[in-house]
C-alpha cells in the first residue's frame, strides 16, 4: 500500500505519541535499584524501564528484562506492573512485525487493566491495539479502538491524551480520504494543546493540518500550517519532526514553482535526516527532490533521487535499520536536556529512596508504640492481677473475722442462753419456795380472826 508524501511521516508520529517515554535513563541507577531495593514493585517498574533502554540497542538484554519483569509481578501479584510488562512485550513484537502476538500482548494488558479498574491504563492499551490495526491498514478496527480509548481519556479528563485521540482519529480518517473529517479532528486535538501550552503538540497538529490542506491541493494554506509547526519545533528542537516539515515545505513550494526555495528545505531536510538517521524522511525527501529536480529539467539528478528513494523505502522494512532509525529518533528527542533528565531521574530516586526512609521510619515508629502499648497493656495487667490478689486475701481476711464474729455472736447467745435459764431456774425456785413458804404460814385473814378470838376472850 503506498502512501502519499504528505502522510508519509504520519504512522512514525503515531508511534512516536505513544513511546515518548521511553527515553534514556540512568543506567547505573536503575541496576543498583534492583541489587538494594526491597520493594517488588520498584524493580519491575525499573527492569520495564531497563526494556525501553536496550529495546532498539540489545534484543537478548531486552527480552532478558521483559521475562524478569513478568515473573517478578505475577510472584508478587503486581498486577499494574504485569499490565505494563505486558504492553511492553507488545512494544516489542510490534517492533518485529510480529502483529498477532503485539495484538496478544496488548488485549492481556488490557484485560488485566479492566480486572483492576485501571482506567488510565486501558485506554492506553486500547491506543495500542489501534496502532497495530492501523499499521495493519486496518482502519476500520483502529478507529474502535482509538474512539474507545478517546471516551475513557474524556472522562478522566487526562487532556493531554484526549488531544493525541483526537489526532490519531484524524490520521484514519485522513488515510481514508475523509478530509473534512480529518480537519475537524485535527483542530479538537489543536484547541486542547493551545490551551495546554503544549508547544510540541501545536507543532504536530500544524503539521498534520498542513498535510490535509497538501493532500487537497491547496499549497498556501499547508505551506502556512508547515511553517507554523517550523516556528515551534526549531524553538524546542524536536529534530525528526523539524526534518519532516522541512522535507514537507520543500514539496509544496516544488508545487507552487518556488524551486529555489523546495531546494533549500528539501536540503535541510535530507542533512537533517542524514544526521539523525531518519529513513522515512529521506525517502519523502529524496522522492521530493525527484520531483524538483524533474520539474526543473535535472532528468539525470531526478533518476539518481528516486532510486535514493526507492533504497530508503525498501530498507524501512528492514529490522535493524528500522531499529536503529527510530533509536535515533528517540534520542534526539532528550538531547538537549540530557544533564536536565539525568538530574531529574537522581531527583526521582532520591524521592524514592525517602519515602522508603519515610515508610521505615514510620514503620519503626509504629513499632515503637506498638511495643510500648504492649508494656502498659503489661503493666495494667501485673497491676490488675496484684490488685486482685490483694481484693482477694482482704476477701479472705473479711470472711475468716466474719467467721469470729458469727462465731463470737454464737457463743455470747449461747452464754445468753445459759444466763437466761439460770436466772429462770432461780426465779423458778423462788416462786417455789414462796409458794411453800404461803402454804405454810397462816394468812393474814386467818391471824386477823384468831387475834379477834382472843380479845373477846
Amino acid at each position: 500500500m503506498k502512501r502519499s508524501r504528505g502522510a508519509i511521516l504520519f504512522f512514525f508520529f503515531l508511534q512516536i505519541s505513544i513511546r515518548s517515554f521511553a527515553q534514556d535513563r540512568d543506567l547505573d541507577s536503575l541496576l543498583r535499584i534492583i541489587k538494594t531495593s526491597v520493594y517488588d514493585t520498584l524493580k519491575v517498574d525499573v527492569m520495564n524501564s531497563l526494556f525501553l533502554r536496550y529495546e532498539y540497542d540489545d534484543d537478548l538484554k531486552a527480552q532478558e528484562y521483559l521475562t524478569n519483569a513478568l515473573d517478578l509481578s505475577k510472584k508478587s501479584g503486581y498486577k499494574k506492573g504485569e499490565a505494563m510488562t505486558y504492553a511492553y512485550k507488545g512494544f516489542f513484537a510490534e517492533d518485529k512485525g510480529n502483529y498477532p502476538e503485539a495484538l496478544k500482548c496488548y488485549f492481556e494488558s488490557l484485560r488485566i487493566r479492566e480486572k483492576i479498574k485501571d482506567k488510565p491504563g486501558a485506554a492506553d492499551a486500547y491506543f495500542y491495539v489501534g496502532n497495530v490495526y492501523y499499521a495493519q491498514g486496518n482502519y476500520e478496527e483502529a478507529l474502535k479502538k482509538f474512539s474507545s480509548s478517546l471516551k475513557i481519556y474524556e472522562e478522566l479528563g487526562v487532556k493531554k491524551s484526549i488531544a493525541i485521540a483526537h489526532n490519531n482519529i484524524g490520521g484514519i480518517y485522513f488515510h481514508e480520504k475523509k478530509y473534512d473529517e480529518a480537519l475537524r479532528q485535527y483542530d479538537l486535538a489543536l484547541k486542547i494543546r493551545l490551551l495546554l501550552n503544549d508547544e510540541r503538540g501545536i507543532a504536530e497538529s500544524h503539521l498534520s493540518i498542513g498535510n490535509v490542506y497538501s493532500e487537497q491541493g491547496n499549497y498556501s494554506m499547508a505551506l502556512t500550517k508547515y511553517l507554523e509547526a517550523k516556528e515551534i519545533m526549531e524553538k524546542i528542537g524536536i529534530k525528526y519532526l523539524l526534518a519532516g516539515v522541512y522535507s514537507n515545505i520543500g514539496i509544496v513550494h516544488t508545487r507552487q514553482k518556488n524551486y529555489k526555495e523546495a531546494a533549500i528545505f528539501l536540503k535541510k531536510a535530507e542533512q537533517l535526516s542524514l544526521e539523525i538517521g531518519f529513513k522515512e524522511c529521506l525517502s519523502n525527501t529524496y522522492d521530493g527532490l525527484s520531483e524538483l529536480d524533474s520539474a526543473t529539467g535535472n532528468y539525470k539528478g531526478a533518476f539518481e533521487n528516486h532510486k535514493l528513494h526507492i533504497l530508503y523505502s525498501d530498507s524501512l522494512d528492514n529490522e535493524e535499520t528500522r531499529k536503529k532509525t527510530i533509536q535515533n529518533q528517540m534520542n534526539y528527542d532528550f538531547e538537549k536536556k540530557e544533564a536536565i533528565a539525568v538530574a531529574e531521574h537522581q531527583k526521582e530516586l532520591e524521592n524514592q529512596e525517602l519515602i522508603a526512609e519515610e515508610k521505615s521510619r514510620k514503620q519503626k515508629i509504629v513499632l515503637v508504640l506498638v511495643s510500648c502499648f504492649l508494656i502498659l497493656v503489661i503493666i495494667f495487667a501485673v497491676y490488675v492481677f496484684r490488685s486482685l490478689r490483694i481484693t482477694r486475701k482482704q476477701k479472705d481476711i473479711i470472711e475468716n473475722q466474719k467467721l469470729l464474729v458469727e462465731q463470737q455472736k454464737s457463743e455470747v447467745e449461747e452464754q445468753k442462753n445459759k444466763v437466761e435459764e439460770h436466772q429462770k431456774a432461780i426465779v423458778d425456785s423462788i416462786k417455789y419456795a414462796r409458794r411453800i413458804q404461803r402454804s405454810l404460814l397462816p394468812t393474814e385473814k386467818y391471824i386477823e380472826k384468831s387475834v379477834n378470838r382472843l380479845r373477846k376472850k
